[in-house]
């Protein structure tokens, strides 16, 4: 921008979600509209001369009786997080041993019912998830409502107000709304805290929450939300004379329940009706003794066979080497393993139809073969079938040391290095971004300076061309 002649206004903002991301914004915001005070004329005259309002978005709420209520979702192509496809779950099994304390499940999803919807391996795929019925239920007693209560949003009229976005299909059940399209668990940004004591009846109450939201309440904010991840569906049990009305409900208080993501694990061509999901179940105890479960995660674990779920395919680049005798490394521990599922059953076919792979390389790290080894029999059996050319496990919590898949890449250093000299390997890393990613990163790096005798900075840029060039792949 500046080659071209732009003038940078004030800072880039960077915001850190690890800790608070709204005060983040707020003091780049500071910043931003000092700059912009000392220069009214780039707003225009009608924006300079306006006083700034806090319409509190709220949505026109039409009750209906007696009327069909409508599907949280039309019945979609499945092309798009717009348009989901009503797809079929035709197995949900435990992938862990009852000997581990945690879970993780294997869910095929049968989109056969949509013949244009189809997959590449290595896509993802977008699955729109529900709040439990318990969960549910809660919501509706702190609104006071019973849960069939049917009614529209409409975003003209009187009594809406505010940037609103499109409602959701109408009309339709209190219990359906709650389910699909209120994020109640996750922690209330401040602009929530700030609709809710517009809705307050207790002036006590009232005022708490405008503190919580205010700068002058960061640290407030920091240890009754951030520190204790307070969600929202307890601050409104923390006070209950904020009783938003449904138009304030979904326009202002609780977001919209996003779609999650998962990395497919089939390949297209063994299984192209079917995308199979590899998903740990998050279960949590949180600081205010709240447990958690992952809405999404468990919403699968205990799906049923015939279960309908609204899902869509996401397009990625994390794809496998169009000319398949490239040589390829793949990292992935514990879930990180789900593409690399699909990548080897392409491979599987390929060697079925007697064509020639490259060699392939798999580092797997979970914590224990008796607890969560998952897909083993599988892994296992790639490597008979030539699928797979080296099968190298890391067990971190089955001896004294933890033992990790960089530690397992260190040891294979000067086998890694002869191959990744080649022009047409390439590296994918799946999983954890904050800690493994980083690590398995380093750890290329010292394999580099070890093996290819590097300085620090050769290896760091002979890593950025391997990604530049394509050849070095994340999916974290």
């Amino acid at each position: 921008m500046e080659t071209l002649g732009g003038r940078p206004l004030c800072r880039r903002g960077d915001g850190d979600d690890d800790d608070s991301i709204d005060d983040d914004f707020e003091k780049w915001c500071t910043d931003l509209f000092a700059a912009l005070g000392k220069e009214p004329e780039l707003l225009g005259a009608q924006a300079a001369d306006s006083e700034a309002t806090n319409t509190v978005a709220t949505y026109r709420v039409e009750i209906v009786e007696g009327a069909q209520p409508a599907r949280p979702f039309p019945n979609g192509t499945g092309h798009s997080a717009h348009d989901p496809f009503w797809a079929t779950i035709s197995d949900v099994r435990e992938l862990h041993t009852a000997a581990s304390e945690r879970s993780c499940v294997h869910v095929e999803i049968d989109i056969s019912g949509d013949r244009q919807l189809k997959y590449e391996t290595g896509d993802h795929i977008g699955l729109y998830a529900r709040n439990s019925d318990e969960v549910v239920a809660l919501m509706a007693q702190l609104l006071g409502l019973p849960l069939e209560t049917t009614f529209r949003l409409h975003t003209e009229g009187e009594g809406a107000s505010g940037d609103l976005d499109p409602p959701f299909p109408g009309p339709i059940q209190l219990t359906t709304a709650l389910a699909y399209f209120a994020d109640v668990l996750s922690c209330p940004h401040k602009d929530a805290l700030l609709a809710l004591a517009s809705c307050a009846t207790d002036e006590k109450q009232a005022a708490r929450l405008r503190l919580l939201a205010s700068t002058q309440g960061k640290a407030e904010y920091n240890e009754y939300i951030a520190k204790q991840h307070r969600s929202l569906m307890e601050v409104m049990q923390d006070f209950p004379s904020a009783r938003p009305s449904l138009g304030l409900l979904f326009g202002s208080v609780a977001p919209r329940l996003a779609p999650r993501y998962y990395s497919i694990s089939s390949g297209s061509s063994k299984h192209p009706h079917q995308v199979h999901v590899t998903c740990a179940v998050v279960h949590d105890v949180m600081p205010t003794g709240r447990v958690h479960d992952g809405v999404c995660s468990s919403y699968l674990q205990h799906c049923k066979p015939g279960d309908q779920v609204p899902v869509f395919i996401r397009r990625s680049t994390f794809k496998l080497p169009q000319c398949s005798q490239c040589p390829i490394v793949m990292i992935g521990p514990g879930t990180g393993l789900a593409p690399f599922r699909g990548f080897i059953q392409e491979r599987d076919c390929l060697t079925a139809s007697l064509e020639k792979v490259g060699p392939a390389v798999l580092f797997f790290g979970c914590r224990n073969r008796t607890h969560d080894y998952i897909y083993e029999t599988e892994m296992e059996a790639a490597v008979e079938t030539g699928a797979l050319s080296e099968l190298h496990v890391a067990f971190s919590r089955a001896g004294p040391t933890k033992d990790y898949v960089q530690h397992h890449m260190e040891m294979q250093g000067p086998n890694l290095w002869v191959m990744l000299q080649q022009p047409n390997c390439y590296v994918y890393v799946c999983g954890d971004a904050k800690n493994m990613a980083r690590d398995v990163h380093r750890t290329l790096i010292s394999i580099a300076q070890k093996q290819g005798s590097m300085t620090a900075a050769a290896a760091e840029a002979w890593l950025k061309q391997l990604g530049d060039s394509g050849r070095y792949l994340k999916d974290v």
